[in-house]
C-alpha cells in the first residue's frame, strides 16, 4: 500500500472509531479546508471527498469534547526532562495511547469529569503543551515538515487512559467561578499564538474582556492588534469577526 493510500485509509479508519478528522496540506500542519479544525468530521462521504481528490493530504485530529480526549504534547528533550521532574514529584503518567511525532510524542487521555480541557503552551513546563477543545494534532501516518512520519507507538498503552488528578490540577482545569491568574494573560499576550490554538486563544481573550464589560467594538479593535502582533499566521478579518460574534452571543445568552 502506498503512503498516499495509507493516509486515505487511516482517515477513514479514525472516523469509523468516532475520531473527528479534517485535511491538512501535504507535509504540513496547515489546514487544507476553509474552516480548519471546525470542519472536522466523522462523516465518511465528506472524508472521501477530501482524500479522494488529494490522497496525500495530512490528517488533522480534532481534540477535546468533539473526539472525547485531549493530548499532552511532549516536545523534544526539554519536554521530556520537565515531564520527568513532574512525574518524580507527582507520580508517573499512566500508560496510554501515544504517537511518535517529528520532535517528540503525543499522549492521549480521556476527558474525565473535570470539564473542558483547553489548549496550553508551556503552562505546566517548557516543552509541555496540551491540545483540547478547539485544538488539533496530526495523526499517523501524516508527514511531519521535518520529513519524519507520525506513527503510533508500539511501546505504549492500547487504550486511552484517564489523566491523573495532578495533571488536571496543574492545567488549572476550569471550574465554575474560577478565573485564570494575571500571569496566564501576561504569558498569553507576550508569546506567539501558533496555528492550532489561534481561535481558542483569541476566543478566551474576547470572553475575558466581555466579562469586564469592555465595549464590543473596542474588543474587535484590540483583537485585531493581538492577531497581527501574535498570531502565526494571522487570521483573516472574517475569522476574527466570527470569533467576536460567537463569543459575544454566548455571553449575552448567559446573562439572560
Amino acid at each position: 500500500m502506498s503512503d498516499n493510500t495509507q493516509l486515505h485509509t487511516a482517515a477513514i479508519e479514525l472516523a469509523k472509531r468516532g475520531v473527528s478528522v479534517f485535511p491538512c496540506a501535504p507535509k504540513s500542519k496547515v489546514p487544507a479546508c476553509q474552516r480548519g479544525v471546525h470542519e472536522a468530521t466523522t462523516d465518511l462521504e465528506r472524508i472521501e471527498s477530501w482524500w479522494g481528490k488529494i490522497p496525500d493530504l495530512n490528517i488533522g485530529i480534532a481534540t477535546g469534547a468533539v473526539s472525547g480526549f485531549f493530548v499532552l504534547d511532549i516536545d523534544g528533550e526539554n519536554g521530556e526532562v520537565n515531564l520527568r521532574e513532574l512525574e518524580a514529584k507527582h507520580g508517573a503518567l499512566p500508560p496510554t495511547v501515544e504517537v511518535i511525532t517529528g520532535k517528540g510524542r503525543h499522549c492521549y487521555f480521556r476527558l474525565g469529569e473535570h470539564g473542558p480541557v483547553g489548549n496550553t503552551a508551556g503552562t505546566i513546563g517548557a516543552g509541555l503543551d496540551t491540545r483540547g477543545d478547539g485544538g488539533y494534532v496530526m495523526a499517523p501516518p501524516s508527514l511531519h515538515p521535518s520529513g519524519a512520519r507520525y506513527c503510533w507507538s508500539v511501546d505504549s498503552g492500547s487504550e486511552f487512559a484517564d489523566a491523573p488528578e495532578w495533571l488536571f490540577e496543574l492545567l488549572g482545569s476550569r471550574r465554575e467561578g474560577q478565573g485564570k491568574p494575571l500571569e496566564h494573560w501576561h504569558a498569553l499576550l507576550t508569546h506567539s499564538i501558533c496555528n492550532g490554538t489561534r481561535n481558542t486563544t483569541l476566543a478566551s481573550i474576547v470572553g475575558k474582556l466581555l466579562f469586564h464589560d469592555v465595549n464590543v467594538a473596542l474588543i474587535h479593535d484590540l483583537l485585531g492588534c493581538v492577531n497581527e502582533a501574535r498570531c502565526v499566521p494571522p487570521l483573516s478579518a472574517a475569522e476574527l469577526e466570527g470569533i467576536v460574534c460567537s463569543v459575544a452571543n454566548k455571553h449575552l445568552r448567559g446573562r439572560q
